[in-house]
């Protein structure tokens, strides 16, 4: 009888607490998991938070906070899509509170981007425009998903846009050399991005980028030139260097393409990927 009293009363002292939690106290402890990565229980505890009071305003930014997390959870966990899908769902919820809060609208257009998933989220970038016409951040964005879907003619007028508000923004000027190559205006693109490569000398994917354009335009020499410089910048990267092998390869240059295949495994290529590229350099 004593032993089952206190079993009993252990578990109304442990229920108590439980009981009592309030709102703002599952809303503090899931921001605290969240801070120490305990993904799992913040989920969980947002989601307390919400049964707790389904109406409240603050449910918008609790959702979005809830997205944020299960976005994290996204790329660890093997059910991706389901996470992914979560993620959405609580960008969605935090709308139905606040249909055009900017920064919400900004969470779930993000996501839909890294999903590849460009029209949604140029529709949810349009939103941000409508609201806020002076976000350049989001036109840049919305630029990059219509260039995307190729929707070109739309993406270069967003750009164009920021460049009328901001003459020096790197990422449109940087979006209509893109667009320039998209286009097939390969001089056009070559200019643009070396005009930015002249601001800055030291950009590694500037150089790398115009290496590519310099490629397609049939300047093997110049494009290998701008991998040289981009390499001696960061050394260890080894998309620099296959890029770079398989134009030595293209030239006929087996040993150099050789010595940078062989470099680029030592930086952690598996060398099976690169099984048929070493027979042929040798």
């Amino acid at each position: 009888m004593t032993r089952y009293f206190f079993i009993i009363f252990i578990w109304i002292v442990c229920a108590v607490p439980l009981a009592a939690q309030t709102y703002e106290q599952y809303v503090e402890r899931a921001l605290a998991a969240a801070t120490h990565d305990s993904l799992s229980a913040a989920e969980s505890l947002f989601k307390q938070a919400l049964k707790t009071s389904p109406q409240d305003y603050r449910n918008a930014l609790v959702f979005n906070n809830l997205g944020k997390i299960q976005e994290r959870m996204y790329w660890q966990d093997t059910q991706r899509t389901q996470k992914a899908n979560e993620a959405l769902e609580s960008y969605t919820m935090s709308l139905s509170f606040a249909p055009e809060a900017v920064p919400l609208l900004t969470s779930r257009a993000e996501l839909y981007m890294r999903l590849e998933q460009y029209g949604k989220a140029a529709i949810d970038l349009t939103t941000i425009i409508d609201v806020a016409p002076d976000n350049l951040e989001a036109r840049n964005r919305r630029a990059y998903c219509y260039a995307q879907s190729r929707r070109l003619d739309e993406a270069r007028t967003d750009y164009q846009r920021v460049l009328e508000r901001d003459a020096d923004n790197r990422i449109a000027r940087l979006g209509l050399a893109m667009l320039a190559q998209q286009s097939g205006r390969l001089q056009d693109a070559i200019e643009r991005i070396s005009l930015l490569i002249d601001q800055e000398k030291d950009n590694a994917e500037y150089l790398s980028i115009r290496s590519g354009m310099y490629a397609e335009n049939h300047q093997p020499e110049l494009a290998i030139l701008d991998l040289d410089r981009a390499l001696s910048l960061a050394p260890s990267n080894t998309n620099y260097l296959l890029a770079r092998a398989y134009l030595h390869k293209q030239q006929g240059n087996r040993r150099q393409a050789l010595s940078d295949f062989e470099q680029a495994i030592a930086l952690g290529v598996p060398r099976a990927s690169l099984r048929q590229e070493l027979k042929e350099c040798r």
